[in-house]
């Protein structure tokens, strides 16, 4: 029994980066049946590393770790996710943690956030910060709508061409990197910061990422779909962004990488 243990806890060591749990693509809980599943797996991995917990968070897994007699490795048993989830509740891992999220879709997720103990802004559950329009959220705006830092940061769908983000006659790379920036400003240092299900998410950027405070912990394709990444990091200093030397920082890589970076 204990060697059993000893082997799901070394499987399980090797699945992490940075203390994060990478599925590969498809395999994550189905916690709500929508689109953000992925995210949320990650978001309580986040509350589990900021607590220094990830041995509870061994420990809630470990009964879901099985043996793969086709991969001849282990894995977790996601058919079980609502009992994955009620061990989670159990724990409440997020109590007293902040989370925030722009242009969120629906509010399922953000009942189980509650759930788990997270202190949801009313400008994330009511959806009130344009995302859109003359007057949506950029860098030259961000402060008037919002006021403070947050633990876990993330996004579902919003860094994508399809988000509607654009402005103007820039890029769908450039308005996704200015909403980063903001994501960056707004993240608690050695806070986290998620998205997912979006096509402006890359590991070639990590130098720019870098630039604005965040440092990426991991990015992956989360499902089949090919808009569907997910990109974690962690806000490493308290670096904040100016849309000035956002749009500097932005035209020197672009004169480097000029088939990159978009206008």
């Amino acid at each position: 029994m204990m060697q059993q243990l000893n082997a799901k806890e070394s499987w399980f060591n090797k699945k992490l980066r940075s203390g994060f749990f990478i599925f590969d693509k498809n395999e994550f809980p189905k916690f709500t049946n929508t689109s953000y599943d992925p995210l949320l797996f990650g978001i309580i991995n986040s509350a589990y590393i900021r607590k220094n917990m990830l041995d509870a968070f061994f420990r809630a897994l470990e009964p879901f770790i099985v043996f793969d007699e086709k991969k001849s490795d282990y894995r977790i048993d996601s058919s079980k996710s609502e009992e994955i989830k009620k061990l989670f509740l159990k724990d409440r891992i997020l109590s007293g943690l902040t989370v925030f999220e722009l242009g969120s879709k629906g509010s399922i997720h953000l009942d189980l956030l509650q759930e788990l103990g997270a202190i949801v802004p009313d400008n994330t559950k009511n959806s009130r910060i344009p995302i859109q329009g003359e007057n949506s959220i950029k860098l030259k705006n961000w402060s008037d709508y919002i006021k403070e830092k947050y633990d876990i940061t993330f996004s579902n769908e919003l860094m994508d061409e399809r988000s509607g983000i654009k402005y103007e006659k820039h890029s769908d790379v450039f308005s996704g990197f200015e909403m980063f920036s903001v994501y960056a400003n707004i993240t608690k240092k050695d806070g986290f910061s998620l998205h997912a299900n979006g096509s402006v998410i890359s590991s070639l950027y990590e130098t720019y990422f870098q630039f604005i405070g965040f440092k990426v912990i991991d990015y992956f394709r989360n499902a089949d779909d090919k808009h569907a990444f997910t990109i974690i990091m962690k806000k490493f200093n308290e670096k904040q962004t100016s849309y000035d030397e956002f749009f500097y920082i932005y035209t020197e890589l672009k004169k480097r990488w000029p088939t990159r970076y978009g206008n």
